[in-house]
C-alpha cells in the first residue's frame, strides 16, 4: 500500500465534480490506524482533510506536523516539468501542506497500481513508467536491469524495483 511518512488512503471512492471531472476521496490512515477523511472538492476549492474528533491531542499534533510541513514538489518534480513543457508555464508546487501530500500520494498510488499490473504481466519486479510527454505513457518491464533512460532518451522515467518503493518515509531533493 502506498504511504508517505506513514500516511495512506484506504476505502478510495471516485466521484464526479460539478462539471463532471473525476475526483477522489477516502479514509486517511496513519501507521495503520484510521485517523480521518480526505476528499477533493467538487467545486474546485481546497481539498478537504479532517481528522477524527476523538483522536489523542498528541497524535493530532504529530499528524498535523507531517501534513502541514510536507514539501510538495519533491516526489513528482519530473512530472511537473512535463506539465510546464506542455502548457508553456513555470509551475512547481514546491510548497508545504496537506494538499500537496495527498496530491503526491494519489500519484504514487496510481504508479503502484500500474506497477502491480505490469510486474505480473511481464514477470519481473523491475518496472519503468515512461512518459514521452504529459499524455503519452508507456510501461517497460526491465528484465535485465538495464537503465531505461539509455534506451529512451529525452523522456521522464520513474523506475520501481519492489513494492517497498511505494513506501516513502523520508523525502529529499536529489
Amino acid at each position: 500500500m502506498a504511504k508517505i511518512k506513514g500516511i495512506e488512503l484506504r476505502n478510495i471512492r471516485d466521484f464526479r465534480g460539478h462539471e463532471g471531472e473525476p475526483l477522489t476521496q477516502g479514509d486517511v490512515y496513519y501507521k495503520g490506524k484510521k485517523v480521518g477523511f480526505y476528499s477533493q472538492d467538487s467545486w474546485g476549492g481546497p481539498d478537504i482533510f479532517n481528522l477524527d474528533y476523538d483522536l489523542d491531542k498528541d497524535l493530532v499534533k504529530e499528524i498535523n506536523d507531517i501534513v502541514n510541513n510536507y514539501d510538495g514538489g519533491v516526489l513528482f518534480k519530473k512530472f511537473d516539468d512535463l506539465y510546464n513543457q506542455h502548457y508553456n508555464v513555470n509551475f512547481h508546487y514546491e510548497q508545504k501542506g496537506y494538499e500537496y501530500l495527498f496530491m503526491d500520494l494519489l500519484q504514487l498510488m496510481e504508479h503502484e497500481e500500474t506497477y502491480k499490473k505490469y510486474s505480473k504481466k511481464f514477470g519481473t519486479d523491475n518496472i519503468a513508467i515512461i512518459y514521452k510527454d504529459l499524455f503519452n505513457k508507456a510501461v517497460y518491464g526491465n528484465k535485465n536491469d538495464i537503465r531505461v533512460d539509455v534506451k529512451f532518451p529525452g523522456t521522464t522515467i520513474f523506475e520501481y524495483k519492489s513494492m517497498k518503493d511505494f513506501i516513502k518515509e523520508w523525502l529529499i531533493w536529489i
